[in-house]
């Protein structure tokens, strides 16, 4: 019984909650016009048989009336301007009726017929307002939901300036809440928004103004304007200068172009640029590189060196033509990486010579020296193999050369931190994740709102573009670079032959000897694919090293052809990677030269030395009989053995196994 009286209650008193609904959303909200209206009379009158009879009181009246209508103007300066001049009518009017009321009489005809007709049409004025701001179902005005979007993204108490609608797409200018929001908070808020309004994570971008911390601008994009693949079309500059204009890569997401600039120009303040290319497998940086590879080649002044240690002439195939010197075996790769020192201090020299701090066309030109650029497809490969580029990054832009590098994930364990750090551009296809995605593009160009995550290598040829040159306003608007058919890439390579440079010019092969003048120059992917099959296992020597006579001769004709100077004292080095000072020649075999390895890093074990980086191996290298390029590509051998590990320092190892000989690790 208890159970059904406690249901027949609700029951019984159904009618009641929806007279109190009626009553709260249609009636409640209107009444405190009228309200205000009809209370003002009486207490008019009360105030006259207090008052009336009191300059004084007319006087503080009066000048209450003017101040209280002056702060509701003040006041409502940040609302719309039509509701502040409602609300400074209705209490001009108000305060000005009490006034007169309270000094001639709340009696008087002519206050009583202005209360009678004046007083009911602004409460109605009010209650229209109301009526066309909300809805029965209390629907917010856009003001109040545009507030409540910004508290729900966390930036409550900005404000939005002028919403401006472009062709597919939103601009929206913030002033944010001054000395407690900050620009980062607004570009951490953009995928919030994104959320909140329904559109692709990464269609919202923050650019912050860099006049005014507390200002920056919200652009959402509609739709995705790439879905589409854009067809190349055609040499941007055919039979000019690489310094007469950039090399488009494709379009960004609102069809303009995305330019990238590799050498510097000291009028506009823009310096020579190393680029890397970093995106997953299938993201499409083959592609995009070979857009820009197959424009350079149509330029009147650049020379390429394409170097590829994985792929051969598969990544190169269609453009090798173009290529002044393709080195598709590691043993290549690393006989042209080993002349690149010589190469720019040979450059820069002449540069310096003839007064030019950096290429120009101009030097150029009177000194036959195409500008150079090498490019490194697979990377990565080199690094883990020991190779060293962090000297030819510092150094080469000055001598009118521009590194890039095509790898997967640029992080210290396949890339050299100090290349790195010299590289100023970027295109960042797809990658994995998000820390990948830091290892190339700056933090505010995240924070902006770049997302190449989010692609991965579902959306090949989309990348986001940053470097010298380029607009920083542009560095988190979503590329996709042109689609360049293989066929028309070496067709179009084909008709520019005669425009390109013949070679690298004089100062350049002659500092690059004999490995530069013995270069083949492939006729296209077939050709180059069967030089490869014909020389298949001269790469299999693990102890080969581009220092070693077998790529040089012997006696003094090698001497000459290396350049080396055994006498020249060296620059100093500063950071602790592998470069040990004089060079090392070879004075045993593999098998001698480890043995020796393994009794020095036994005797560091055994006095308690774990760790040891470059300067505690550099005393040994005539015990050991080999060059620092050759312990240097031996230890990554050792750590994957287990005998050592690497550490959190760059070019510093530990030991953790016994060693022959002598010395026990922990």
């Amino acid at each position: 019984m208890a159970q059904q009286q406690a249901t027949e209650v609700p029951q019984g008193s159904g009618k009641m909650p929806a007279v109190l609904t009626f009553l709260n959303r249609k009636v409640i909200p209107h009444t405190p016009p009228f309200a205000v209206w009809l209370a003002e009379w009486p207490v008019a009158a009360l105030a006259h048989l207090q008052w009336g009879g009191s300059p004084t009181a007319s006087a503080v009246l009066s000048l209450i009336s003017g101040g209280l209508t002056w702060h509701t103007w003040y006041v409502g300066r940040d609302a719309k301007k039509q509701r502040q001049a409602q609300a400074t009518v209705t209490v001009g009017a108000a305060t000005g009726w009490f006034t007169a009321a309270t000094i001639a009489g709340a009696t008087d005809p002519t206050l009583v017929n202005a209360w009678l007709m004046g007083g009911p049409a602004l409460a109605l004025a009010w209650s229209i307002k109301m009526t066309m701001r909300t809805n029965p179902d209390r629907q917010q005005s856009g003001d109040e939901t545009e507030k409540t979007l910004w508290s729900k993204i966390g930036l409550g108490r900005a404000k939005a300036k002028e919403i401006r609608a472009e062709p597919n797409k939103v601009v929206i200018p913030m002033q944010l809440d001054a000395g407690v929001q900050t620009q980062e908070d607004a570009a951490k808020a953009g995928s919030r928004l994104a959320s909140a309004v329904g559109v692709r994570p990464n269609a919202v971008r923050w650019q912050p103004d860099p006049e005014d911390a507390s200002q920056g601008t919200y652009t959402l994009v509609i739709d995705d304007m790439l879905k589409e693949p854009t067809p190349w079309p055609g040499p941007s500059c055919p039979g000019g200068s690489i310094a007469d204009a950039p090399v488009p890569a494709g379009v960004y997401e609102d069809y303009g172009t995305a330019d990238i600039w590799f050498p510097g120009d000291e009028t506009d303040g823009r310096n020579a640029a190393h680029y890397q290319f970093m995106g997953m497998t299938g993201a499409g940086k083959s592609q995009g590189g070979r857009v820009i590879l197959v424009d350079l080649m149509t330029r009147r002044d650049v020379c390429l060196w394409l170097f590829d240690p994985s792929k051969g002439a598969q990544t190169f195939g269609p453009i090798l033509p173009g290529a002044d010197w393709a080195l598709l075996t590691m043993k290549e790769c690393k006989a042209g990486i080993a002349v690149l020192p010589d190469v720019i201090t040979a450059r820069a020299n002449e540069l310096g010579k003839h007064g030019y701090d950096q290429w120009t066309p101009e030097a150029g030109e009177k000194l036959g020296m195409p500008y150079l650029v090498c490019w490194f497809e697979e990377v990565a490969k080199l690094f883990r193999d020991g190779v060293d580029l962090a000297p030819v990054a510092q150094e080469a832009r000055s001598a009118g050369i521009s590194l890039v590098f095509s790898l997967q994930r640029s992080s210290h364990t396949s890339m050299d931190t100090d290349v790195r750090g010299n590289i100023t551009g970027a295109a960042v296809f797809g990658t994995n994740s998000s820390v990948d995605s830091g290892f190339a593009l700056s933090d505010d160009t995240i924070d902006a709102g770049a997302r190449p995550e989010l692609w991965r290598n579902r959306k090949a040829g989309y990348c986001y573009i940053e470097g010298p040159g380029i607009d920083e306003q542009r560095y988190a608007t979503p590329v996709r670079t042109y689609l360049l058919d293989k066929e028309v890439a070496a067709k179009a390579v084909a008709a520019y032959r005669n425009v390109r440079p013949a070679d690298a010019g004089q100062v350049t092969a002659e500092a690059a000897g004999p490995a530069y003048a013995h270069r083949v120059r492939y006729a296209g992917a077939e050709d180059a694919a069967a030089a490869q099959s014909a020389a298949a296992g001269d790469d299999s020597d693990p102890d080969l090293d581009p220092e070693d006579d077998a790529l040089w001769g012997d006696g003094e004709e090698a001497a000459v052809a290396r350049r080396i100077d055994i006498d020249q004292e060296l620059p100093p080095h500063t950071g602790r990677d592998w470069h040990f000072g004089e060079q090392q020649r070879d004075t045993k075999t593999r098998e001698q030269a480890l043995a020796a390895l393994n009794e020095v890093l036994a005797e560091f074990a055994a006095r308690g030395q774990m760790e040891f980086g470059p300067k505690e191996v550099t005393p040994e290298l005539p015990r050991i009989g080999k060059t620092s390029s050759w312990v240097r590509r031996e230890l990554p051998k050792l750590v994957a053995q287990g005998v050592l590990a690497d550490t959190d320092e760059a070019g510093v190892y530990r030991i953790i196994k016994t060693l022959a000989g002598a010395g026990t690790g922990p």
